[in-house]
């Protein structure tokens, strides 16, 4: 059997990093199925995939100082390249004929891309399962509502998703309340819970002492990908050179830019890496969650696959979420720190003097709680494993019309609707 993973990734590496993370689970779980992930990630080479998994690298698209997208390393219009992207898409279905084709967090893909694909299942693969991977937060509610009227995607969560899988809890974040979703689309979602990281634990005292720290404290600033998190950490060198004394150091810091930062900016940061301040900075590690285990507390912005790794790590955290073009981090940040898991620094209040003052502030106290105990569930991965499991075994059923097979514990998916004329 064939599993298909669809992940756009025109932003950070938060997609990829989630896909491969239920890619392993999947393999784990299902020794008879294969896995194909279709990606516009630049960096899915430097992670390893998991056994019987390949991936059809899609060509990158990036955003625009305007927020649009646009083609990041091809010298095309943009048309041109989803196009082909579209086109890759469709064939790759088309040939592979999956059983479940899941798609991460874009129901109808970048600008549609996804359209035609999901239109050729519906008419000639109809055993194909096709699944949505919710992320917990979108955007705000009036966003949200206004961007998906425009762009179709109730039609599709109505008429052409057979499963929703929520990567997140609807105790934190309900979407079929905040977005206001019908019934039929509530009987689809299938609550997994956060996709947290199933990683055998790093060697913590390896990695501080091949960092060379200078004190038995560590920070670790992650701006994600790099492409939009320049402020934080240039707000964070003018606090060391301000409000930390070269002779002596409270705390080292290591500064993770990410692949996707201008190399103007990375070289800026690199100049100012200096003894006397305890700081290093380096591009890019696929390696990250193992340097955030072994750190104290991280400064970050607030994306999804970095919220559930502090979370997963029980780690101190100190988020300055992005607010533009979307709110997503925001809202995000805010509940969990609400839940006390973590502490959140508004960007418009983000200075040099108070970040110093929540770094100390946050290394003087004690871990957070544990969010299984707060009820922000980190097992997500397997839970989706569970509920792809019971759609195979419903398409065998639908093939065989064998008698029906009880549902696995804890989920119920709604039954595939195919219609005719159903939009796509």
């Amino acid at each position: 059997m064939l599993i298909m993973l669809y992940s756009h990734d025109s932003y950070g590496l938060g997609h990829i990093r989630r896909t491969l993370e239920i890619a392993s689970q999947l393999v784990e779980d299902i020794p008879d199925a294969s896995l194909v992930i279709l990606t516009g990630s630049m960096q899915a080479h430097t992670y390893a995939l998991p056994p019987r998994t390949e991936y059809i690298k899609l060509p990158t698209l990036t955003k625009n100082k305007e927020g649009r997208y646009c083609s990041r390393s091809l010298p095309h219009p943009i048309d041109i390249t989803l196009e082909l992207r579209q086109r890759i898409i469709l064939e790759s279905l088309c040939m592979l004929k999956p059983d479940i084709f899941l798609v991460d967090k874009s129901p109808a893909g970048i600008k549609g891309e996804l359209l035609p694909a999901l239109r050729h299942c519906k008419a000639f693969l109809p055993h194909t399962k096709l699944v949505l991977g919710m992320r917990d937060i979108e955007d705000d509610p009036a966003h949200v509502s206004k961007e998906w009227t425009n762009s179709g995607v109730i039609p599709l969560l109505e008429h052409t998703y057979d499963a929703i899988f929520l990567y997140g809890t609807r105790s934190l974040y309900d979407p079929v309340r905040e977005y206001g979703l019908s019934s039929n689309i509530e009987q689809k979602l299938v609550p997994c819970g956060y996709i947290g990281r199933n990683q055998s634990p790093p060697e913590i005292e390896h990695i501080r002492h091949e960092l060379g720290l200078h004190t038995n404290r560590f920070v670790l600033v992650s701006p994600g990908g790099g492409d939009d998190g320049y402020t934080i950490v240039e707000t964070y060198v003018r606090m060391l050179r301000e409000h930390v004394r070269p002779d002596r150091h409270e705390f080292d810091s290591l500064i993770v830019t990410g692949p996707l930062m201008c190399p103007e900016k990375r070289q800026i940061l690199k100049q100012a890496a200096r003894e006397d301040l305890a700081l290093k900075v380096i591009d890019f590690t696929p390696h990250l969650y193992d340097y955030l285990r072994a750190a104290d507390l991280v400064v970050s912005m607030g994306g999804y696959n970095t919220m559930v790794e502090v979370l997963t790590a029980n780690q101190r955290g100190i988020v300055v979420p992005r607010v533009h073009p979307r709110l997503e981090q925001c809202i995000r940040a805010e509940r969990l720190s609400a839940a006390g898991l973590l502490d959140m620094i508004h960007p418009t209040n983000l200075t040099p003097s108070h970040l110093f003052n929540a770094i100390t502030q946050s290394l003087r106290n004690p871990r957070p709680p544990r969010s299984q105990d707060v009820g922000v569930p980190l097992n997500g991965a397997v839970n989706v494993s569970r509920a792809v499991t019971q759609l195979l075994l419903q398409g065998q059923r639908d093939r065989t019309s064998a008698p029906h097979l009880p549902p696995i514990s804890g989920f119920h998916l709604a039954p595939t609707v195919v219609t005719t004329g159903s939009t796509v």
